[in-house]
């Protein structure tokens, strides 16, 4: 690897690496620069007029993946294949998918599944809720999309009556965004308290995970699934 996006944070390695700016709004030339000799790039990447530009300059795959939990083996394997090591990809990937089914299986006969709300922050300026693959975090471990239930496939600004009404158990968020709002005490008073004034507020349920470990789907998704089972049922 000789270059990364700003969203690409593990594994730590990474970090040491120049950053070729923000997936959803690259430029081909500092890309270029790196002379690549492929380019990989999931579906968010963009604009598309620049991943036109990047495949006249390398080789240029872009990967698209459902928003399931099929969704990292699939990635891992299609990576292997690019880079032409299927095989380390295989191995990856099915011990990717036993972790999965193990966190699964934690919570299959769990008589009560709390109502989880997963949320993005950024500041006291942004804030939305998850959907989709956020949505297939929050079920395999056990819990209700309150997303899911609103509406909301991809993500959409926060609704302080809509999340009120839903009334989620647990509200989910990415340590990066926690700490941009100055904690929980923080979250809780964004949209003037309305999420103080749910169940999750009320009892200050907020889990806080790394954001690549939430939002990546990548091949630590068992880890993570098994994680937030485990916080979700205590």
């Amino acid at each position: 690897m000789v270059a990364r996006d700003r969203s690409a944070t593990y594994p730590p390695q990474v970090q040491q690496l120049p950053v070729i700016g923000y997936q959803r709004d690259l430029s081909s030339e500092p890309i270029a620069a790196f002379a690549p000799t492929v380019v990989l790039a999931n579906a968010l990447a963009g604009p598309p007029g620049v991943i036109d530009q990047l495949r006249g300059i390398a080789p240029t795959v872009v990967l698209d993946y459902p928003d399931t939990l099929d969704a990292p083996p699939q990635k891992i394997r299609a990576v292997a294949r690019v880079l032409g090591v299927p095989e380390r990809g295989d191995r990856l990937a099915e011990g990717v998918e036993a972790e999965i089914a193990a966190a699964t299986a934690l919570v299959a006969d769990v008589p009560d599944r709390p109502r989880v709300a997963v949320l993005y922050v950024r500041g006291a300026g942004v804030q939305q809720l998850l959907g989709r693959g956020a949505g297939a975090l929050v079920e395999g471990a056990g819990g209700v999309d309150v997303a899911g239930e609103l509406g909301v496939t991809e993500s959409a600004p926060v609704d302080p009556e809509a999340l009120l009404a839903a009334a989620p158990d647990v509200l989910v968020v990415t340590t990066t965004g926690l700490a941009s709002v100055g904690g929980v005490d923080g979250l809780l008073a964004l949209n003037s308290g309305a999420l103080a004034r749910t169940p999750a507020g009320q009892q200050r349920r907020v889990l806080a995970y790394e954001d690549q470990y939430l939002l990546g789907f990548g091949p630590r998704t068992g880890a993570l699934l098994g994680e937030l089972a485990r916080d979700l049922h205590r």
